[in-house]
């Protein structure tokens, strides 16, 4: 359960010193990991080119910060009137989109280093809105909400907030990610369920469909080539999917021993990150170009008691951003996941 006058947001910086560029031999690709010492944490998100990363975690007092080695942490503020705030997206820039309340309602937010935090509205006669992704030219979006419904919104600076729209027969839809070259997905109601969607610029909503036997599905990330990542769900099992238009959606492999997969982020490679196990356990996975899954607890050197839970985000130089569960905490967890790591490639 998500409490959500506890969450806290933390921005964290590495230095482009230590990124290591990823080999395209896979058979024995190794990481060192970086803990950024979020205790509590529920959510993350990232991380950029430069190692930044969002962290939602259960402090007492909701606050953005973003540091790295040396450095002070760099509050980022909240919406007047407001007590919480959430960051789901990053960019290369350091800029980052979420959600915050104000004085009576949930916004959509940007925060940039050069204009801090700003309210970017809602589509009109809405009330309340969120902001998934943000793409490295500055366009956003997300979802706005109110008496009309719940609607997938594109956000520039120069043109505003812009209605995404649903596929036919559609009262809903959410966008959550857009590549540099203005792709982007979500989910959208339609006649027969929830579906994956994909909207390019000037063409219809695209129905991504689900996997076999399944019914339905959302897609949480997409690059320039025009992949897609989410997952498909039946009765009984969730499964990870990767999209492409020339070969339509397949099903990823799970871990064995697994039959509950979700994908949630890629990169220009066609790597792919999320988890895979049961709908009780999850372990984080990387599915490499070739779609084979590899377990990350088995990549890296894990501080005792600490299992990688989650992948959340993986960039261009192969670095992926992990949520971790920490057998040992004496307070619980949150949401199963409550340490963040940062995986380099190129460990010993």
């Amino acid at each position: 359960m998500r409490i959500r006058h506890c969450l806290g947001i933390l921005v964290f910086s590495v230095w482009a010193s230590q990124l290591v560029a990823l080999p395209t031999a896979w058979s024995a690709q190794s990481y060192t990991i970086q803990d950024l010492g979020v205790g509590d944490a529920v959510k993350a998100a990232g991380p950029n080119l430069t190692g930044e990363v969002t962290v939602r975690s259960g402090f007492s007092a909701a606050r953005s910060s973003r540091n790295g080695p040396g450095e002070l942490a760099e509050d980022i503020g909240l919406l007047p009137g407001g007590g919480y705030m959430t960051m789901n997206g990053i960019n290369d820039s350091g800029d980052a989109v979420g959600s915050a309340n104000s004085a009576n309602a949930v916004r959509a937010v940007l925060w940039t280093k050069l204009s801090g935090l700003r309210d970017l509205g809602t589509l009109p006669g809405d009330s309340a809105a969120e902001a998934f992704g943000i793409n490295n030219f500055g366009t956003v979006v997300g979802y706005s909400s109110g008496p009309a419904g719940t609607r997938a919104f594109l956000w520039t600076a120069k043109d505003g907030m812009q209605n995404l729209g649903t596929l036919p027969g559609g009262v809903f839809s959410k966008a959550f990610a857009i590549s540099d070259n203005g792709l982007v997905v979500g989910r959208s109601g339609s006649q027969v369920g929830t579906r994956a969607v994909f909207w390019d610029a000037g063409k219809a909503v695209q129905d991504l469909g689900t996997l076999p036997g399944d019914i339905t599905s959302e897609a949480f990330a997409v690059n320039t080539l025009g992949s897609v990542v989410g997952y498909s769900r039946g009765a009984v099992i969730m499964r990870a999917f990767l999209w492409t238009a020339q070969g339509g959606m397949r099903a990823l492999d799970p871990l064995p021993g697994g039959n509950v997969t979700r994908a949630v982020g890629l990169n220009e490679r066609g790597e792919v990150v999320g988890t895979s196990g049961s709908f009780q356990s999850t372990r984080a996975v990387l599915w490499n170009t070739n779609g084979q899954p590899q377990d990350l607890n088995q990549l890296v050197s894990a501080p005792a008691g600490v299992l990688l839970s989650e992948a959340v985000g993986i960039n261009a130089l192969g670095q992926i951003l992990v949520l971790a569960r920490d057998q040992k905490d004496p307070h619980g967890l949150h949401e199963g996941a409550n340490r963040v790591l940062l995986l380099t490639p190129g460990g010993p």
